[in-house]
This record gives C-alpha cells, sequence and structure tokens, in this order.
C-alpha cells in the first residue's frame, strides 16, 4: 500500500514537472513569436519611413523639374504621416534631405546652373549716385525668423548714396505663386538685418552679400565664361553684331523693338549697346506683351539712357538685362559717340574716379525693372546715375533662364536604373 502511494506522489511529480518544461517551453516560444512579431512591425515601420522619404526627395525632385530649377517655394508633400524636407545650397545643385520619424535619407539634385538668391548680381564694381531701391527683393529662403530677402550680390565693391530695401510683404509679389501664408517679413533681428534702409549705403544688412564666388554668367547659363559661344549659338537668341572700333550697335533701342515685335524675346548684341531716351518708351512697352525678354550685352558698352521728360510710360522694363564682358577692356575714350559721355566723362563728372575711369555700364534717368539685372565685368564697373527702382520677378527669370536649365539626380541615386 505504501509503496503504491510512493509510486502516486512520484508519477505526479514527474507529471508536474513535464507540465512545467512544457510551459517554459511554451512561454519561451510565445516571447520569442512575440519578439518575431514586434521585430517584424519595426521592420515594417522602417520599410515605411524608407518609403516616405524616398517619396519626399521624388517630390522635391518633381518640384524642381516643374519650375526647370529651384522652385520659389518648396510645396510640402501631402503623407499621412509628415516628411521633413531640408534643401542645402552646393555649388553645383542643392542636397535634398527627406527625414520620416528617425530615418533619414539625401540625395543630390544637380542643376545646370547654380543661380544663388539676388535681384541684381555682379562680377563688377556697382556705382549708385542717387538710391538703389528694391521694391521687392529676391526673397531667398523662408526660416523661422522670416524670409532671407536678397537684393545685391556682388563680387566686390558697391556704393550707393541712399539703400532702400522694401521687403516682401507691401510691394508686388516677387512670383505668381509665391506662398507667405503667415505674412512673414524679411529678417530683421538686429536692425536692417536683411531689411537695409541706409543713407550713404554705410553698415547696410546681409540682404547685399559679399560674395568673392559670384559668376553671374556660369551660374544664370550653366556653362563656364569660357564656353560662353555656346550659348550664344544655341539657337535661343538672335544675335545682332556691331561695327566699328569699338563694336557698337547702331540705333540699338530700335533694333530690339523690332526683334521683341518680331517674337524674339532672347537677344545677344555683340558690341555695345545705347538705348536712348527717344527708343525708351517703345522698348519697355514692348515687353509687357512678353513673359520677360532677355538683352545680353557681350564685350562693348552697355547705356540706358532713361525715360524721356514728357510722356515717358509708367511700364517697367519687364525682363532680363545681361550685360557680359569677356575680351572688351573699356576706356574713358571709348564713351565719346555715346550720349551717355556728356553725364559720365564731363570736367566735373560727380562719380568717384577709380569707378568712373572702369565704367563699362551707364544708367542714367529714372528707370525701372520688373525681372532680373546681371553683370559680369570682372574689374570694371557700372554706374546708376538717377535712382533704380528694382522689381525682382523669378517667373521673368525662370522663363529667360529655361532652355538652359536641366534638372537630375547625381548618379548613383536610389532610383538610377
Amino acid at each position: 500500500m505504501r509503496r503504491a502511494k510512493w509510486r502516486g506522489a512520484i508519477t505526479l511529480l514527474v507529471t508536474a514537472l513535464l507540465l512545467a518544461i512544457t510551459l517554459m517551453l511554451v512561454l519561451g516560444s510565445y516571447r520569442a513569436t512575440l519578439y518575431q512579431i514586434k521585430r517584424a512591425q519595426n521592420e515594417i515601420e522602417t520599410r515605411q519611413d524608407h518609403w516616405r522619404a524616398e517619396g519626399g526627395l521624388e517630390c522635391v525632385y518633381t518640384q524642381f523639374k516643374l519650375a526647370d530649377g529651384l522652385p520659389g517655394t518648396l510645396q510640402p508633400c501631402l503623407f499621412t504621416t509628415p516628411v521633413v524636407l531640408t534643401l542645402e545650397p552646393l555649388a553645383n545643385g542643392y542636397l535634398v534631405s527627406a527625414r520620416s520619424h528617425y530615418l533619414s535619407l539625401s540625395k543630390t539634385i544637380l542643376t545646370s546652373g547654380a543661380l544663388q538668391p539676388g535681384a541684381m548680381q555682379s562680377s563688377a564694381d556697382l556705382y549708385f549716385h542717387s538710391s538703389a531701391t528694391f521694391s521687392t527683393p529676391d526673397p531667398g529662403a523662408l526660416t523661422a525668423d522670416g524670409w532671407q530677402c536678397i537684393a545685391l550680390r556682388y563680387r566686390s565693391r558697391f556704393y550707393a548714396a541712399v539703400v532702400d530695401n522694401k521687403g516682401i510683404v507691401h510691394g508686388v509679389p516677387p512670383y505668381a505663386d509665391f506662398n507667405n501664408p503667415d505674412g512673414k517679413e524679411c529678417i530683421n533681428l538686429e536692425g536692417n538685418d536683411h531689411l537695409s534702409s541706409l543713407i550713404a549705403g554705410i553698415g547696410v544688412g546681409r540682404d547685399f552679400v559679399l560674395d568673392p564666388d559670384v559668376s553671374p554668367f556660369e551660374a544664370y547659363f550653366g556653362v563656364p565664361v569660357a564656353e560662353h559661344n555656346t550659348v550664344r549659338d544655341s539657337g535661343e537668341f538672335t544675335v545682332i553684331s556691331g561695327s566699328g572700333s569699338p563694336k557698337t550697335v547702331s540705333h540699338c533701342g530700335t533694333k530690339l523693338v523690332s526683334e521683341i515685335d518680331a517674337g524674339n524675346t532672347r537677344v545677344w548684341l555683340e558690341g555695345g549697346c545705347e538705348i536712348e531716351s527717344s527708343e525708351y518708351n517703345a522698348l519697355v512697352d514692348a515687353t509687357q506683351t512678353t513673359q520677360g525678354v532677355t538683352i545680353l550685352v557681350h564685350d562693348g558698352l552697355m547705356s540706358i539712357m532713361g525715360k524721356p521728360e514728357l510722356g515717358a510710360s509708367a511700364h517697367p522694363f519687364k525682363g532680363v538685362l545681361f550685360h557680359f564682358n569677356v575680351d572688351y577692356q573699356p576706356t574713358v575714350a571709348d564713351w565719346a559717340a555715346f550720349a551717355a559721355n556728356a553725364y559720365l566723362n564731363h570736367a566735373s563728372s560727380p562719380i568717384e574716379n577709380s569707378y568712373r575711369t572702369a565704367a563699362s555700364y551707364y544708367q542714367h534717368g529714372a528707370f525701372a525693372v520688373s525681372g532680373g539685372q546681371f553683370f559680369d565685368a570682372e574689374g570694371q564697373a557700372a554706374i546708376f546715375f538717377n535712382s533704380l527702382d528694382f522689381r525682382f520677378n523669378k517667373d521673368v527669370i525662370d522663363e529667360s533662364r529655361k532652355p538652359f536649365n536641366t534638372v537630375k539626380w547625381r548618379k548613383g541615386s536610389w532610383n538610377d536604373l
């Protein structure tokens, strides 16, 4: 009887041990299964973050393609889970980063031209005898503190009797789809930070950028200066050649109007050009029926004599003015045949001598521009005698650059086939 009890107890003990071992195995398997499930969920979420980040990169790329370059405002991509998008300017494009939760992806978008912000850009020295008013600056990038607002980007020297950056809230928008729902103005944290308004141009803020590397032609067209003839001969420009020594296009304003009226909105002038006051109205009025014209003067003097005294057109010049000297070096004597000479080089000229003797561009009379103005003439000077009213217009610049602008991923991108 006692032996039977012991046998039963041993059986119960063995059974209990087996059940315990089985339970431990089941619990271990359950924990392993839970771990596998959690790991699979994490992998799925990681892949989803990766796909969202990839989608963010493609979203930015699409905006670049539609804008033929840097879009005016980077639009948020519509994801159920937010994706943080950032752009970092590079010498030949932009580093695009997209972050979804803790996963980030970065790729480089290459553009044919790396045009940095700046309503007016110049490798030549700039001298504003009167006032330089930027009614609409280039808004640049939007930050938490406001817009970057770059009025002028210049390589070496710049002087203005009066500087006035009007900002972007109250004037004409810098482009048609300008998105500024919070009504932010130019950054102005430290007084005139990115919103300069000063007498004698001393102490301007960071809206006037000293950039020793600025190269307007290469940045604008995406072609090295040494290869500039490829732009001229691309078929996009109507070419007018001057004559004489120094080479000059006679009746330049009238010839420009004829080309614009004929539908030729990109004109390349080989040699100097003076637009006389009598030609001013017809020229600025002709630009109004276009999406913006591009006038490029190559290797010569350029002069705009401004509005006529009576009956001046109320329109601004709608387009891009580009003065580009490579092989031409101006002398004071070269101005003799230009009407500008009487104002620039007379005995009591008020223009500071180091600017005057290096001048290759002269602008006289009140003049308004809606578009962009670029000077690539290192070691030379652009002189503005009377007031300038400048209104940056990105739509006009984009239209001008469209044939020369290409956008592509840098090779090695995740979507390369």
